[in-house]
Parts: C-alpha cells; structure tokens; sequence
C-alpha cells in the first residue's frame, strides 16, 4: 500500500487524473488516461481504479455518461501525498524581486507591486494582507503639524519601510513639542513594536513623577492614537482573471465569488488565519470557513521582517488550480517579500 492506504497504482491514476482536469476542466475517463498516459493498462482496470478511487471519496462522476473529477478530499490528498513542488526559474524570481521592490520604500507600494506580480504569474486573482503598525519594529517616529486638529504620523521601520497615517487630536500642539515627542519616543524606539514602547512608556510613568511624566503622557497618547483604529488593509488583484474560468461561468457562483472579494472582511478573516499558521497553507474548496469562497482554493504564505511575521501573500484560483506551481510562486515570493523587508535596504 501506499499513502494513506492507497495502492502505487491508485496514486498513479489519481494524479494522472487531477493533472489532466487541472489543464482542461473537462471529466477525464478511463479510455483518455489508458490512451495518453498509462498504455500498459487496459481501459476496463483503470476503470475498476477509478470506481475504487471515487468510494473513498477522492473522485466524483458528474453525469453517468461522463468520467471522473477530483473532490476536495481528492485534492488534499494530493497536496499532502502526491504533489511534487517545482522551483521558479531564476528568470522569474528575477521577474518578482524587481516587481516588488518599492521606488520610494513606502509600505503600500510594495503591497501593491506584490499584489500585481502574484495576479501577473499566476494569472489567477493575489490577495496581500498588508503589514500593521503594531507588528512592525520600529527605527524611527516623526509627527509633523498639519493644523490645529491633524497631525501626519511618519514611521520607518526596521526593513525601511515607510508608514504614513494621519491622526486627529483634541488639543493643539505645535511643532516643537511635536518634535520633543519624536525625539523621546525614537529614543526608547529602536527594534520593538508600538505596543512595546506604550509598555515601557506606562512603566516609567508609573515608576517616576518628574518633569518629563506630561511629555511622557502626551508621547502615550499619540502613540495609541497611531495605533487605534487600524483596518486591515487587504489588496486584491486580477479578480477578473477568476471570471475566465470555464467552471464559474454561471452567474450565481460568479455573484457569490465577487461577494467574498468585496467583503474583505471575509478575506481577512482566512489571512489572519495563515498568519497565525507556520509555511505555506493552502485551503481547499469546503474546508473554507467563509461560504462564498468554497468553489476556489487559496494558496497563502506569511511574510516576515527579521523575526516577526507581519502580513501574507497568496492566489486564489479554482478547486483545479496548478496547485504545484502556485505553492512554488507563492513560497518563493513570501521569501523573497521577507529578505526585503529584513534587509532594511529598500
């Protein structure tokens, strides 16, 4: 026996199978495996394969007349047990790392130059989660007076990248306090997060009752006014390429798709889910806790800076997506994405 308790031969014609409805769409019989891959077998035995194949779950007929389609049981298994994953060409991570690579080091360039490349060379939709203030390390903070009620928020992080946010204050504070509050804050800043810096701020208010306790408190407070309120930026692209599909030419599941994309609520709710998990995850067609996402698969890696994991990259496609080659483009660029931001030279 071989994985999971399936025969040499009953993993051969499962693959044989997935790659050929992988390619075309169409349900693959018995007579089209035996005739362009397996000449040594007989019709009527891989028949036999494929009824055996599809009462444990891993192949289904839709119409009696026709041949079989993998499940999403079909699937995983082959992910898990049969899937061989290719390396790019260096051609093509040459191709990713100048797609990625921001002119200017803003943050949100870069998110968009992965979101391009990945809809690009994939030719399937890309979803970034972008990186958050608070799971950045910080080098520097400067605060600059836009009027009486905003101030623009400059960050750079460890990797280079660069954050800009405006926030609203209740009182006025003019331009050399702000940058008193930039200096003692890049002066307790360098390599920790946000949060760690509002800890260390409440410790040494809490320890001392000196001169510095207002400078301090108003320091807290525009640190937590950066901080609240941070959506959770997903970037999608090349949702069109998912309407070319033959599978989802029926409007309804259309609808339901372009549903999931606009509700990035729902989105988010899977890429916080690959942000908490280790390597490269790929979800298949039900195992999808979001309803309107069961008919496509979604390849998904987080991305680092240094040690800290601070967003994810990954396609979405169809149940039949190239699964071998979007888990090497997928990997390949989430390592690439973290040697950026770790590097602190963009």
């Amino acid at each position: 026996m071989g994985a999971h308790g399936l025969t040499p031969r009953e993993c051969q014609i499962l693959k044989v199978i997935i790659h050929d409805y992988i390619t075309s769409g169409e349900p693959v019989g018995s007579r089209s495996v035996a005739r362009r891959h397996l000449g040594h077998l007989s019709s009527a035995t891989i028949r036999n394969v494929m009824a055996d194949l599809e009462d444990v779950g891993y192949l289904s007929q839709p119409h009696a007349s026709a041949g079989r389609i993998p499940t999403d049981s079909g699937y995983r298994f082959y992910v898990d047990s049969l899937m061989q994953r290719p390396k790019l060409s260096r051609v093509e991570e040459s191709r990713i790392e100048q797609g990625i690579r921001p002119s200017h080091g803003e943050a949100e360039e870069l998110v968009q130059g992965v979101s391009r490349i990945l809809s690009d060379l994939s030719r399937y939709a890309s979803v970034v989660l972008a990186p958050k203030f608070a799971q950045n390390t910080w080098r520097r903070i400067n605060f600059v007076h836009l009027n009486r009620e905003r101030i623009l928020v400059v960050l750079m992080a460890d990797s280079g990248l660069v954050r800009q946010k405006v926030i609203a204050i209740d009182e006025l504070i003019e331009q050399p306090e702000l940058d008193r509050i930039s200096n003692y804050l890049n002066s307790v800043l360098g390599g920790v997060t946000l949060h760690e810096v509002r800890k260390r701020i409440m410790a040494r208010m809490a320890e001392e009752r000196d001169e510095f306790n207002r400078l301090m408190q108003r320091a807290l407070e525009l640190s937590n006014k950066t901080l609240e309120g941070e959506e959770e930026h997903v970037y999608i692209g090349g949702t069109a390429n998912i309407a070319h599909q033959p599978e989802f030419a029926d409007v309804k599941t259309m609808k339901n798709i372009f549903a999931a994309f606009e509700e990035k609520s729902k989105l988010v709710k899977i890429l916080d889910y690959c942000l908490t998990q280790e390597g490269l995850r790929i979800i298949i067609g039900r195992e999808s806790e979001v309803r309107e996402m069961r008919e496509l698969s979604l390849i998904a890696a987080p991305y680092k800076s240094g040690d800290h994991v601070v967003g994810v990259l990954g396609i979405v496609g169809p149940k039949r997506i190239a699964y071998d080659r979007m888990a090497a483009l997928v990997d390949c660029t989430a390592r690439l994405v973290s040697k950026l931001l770790t590097e602190a030279d963009v």
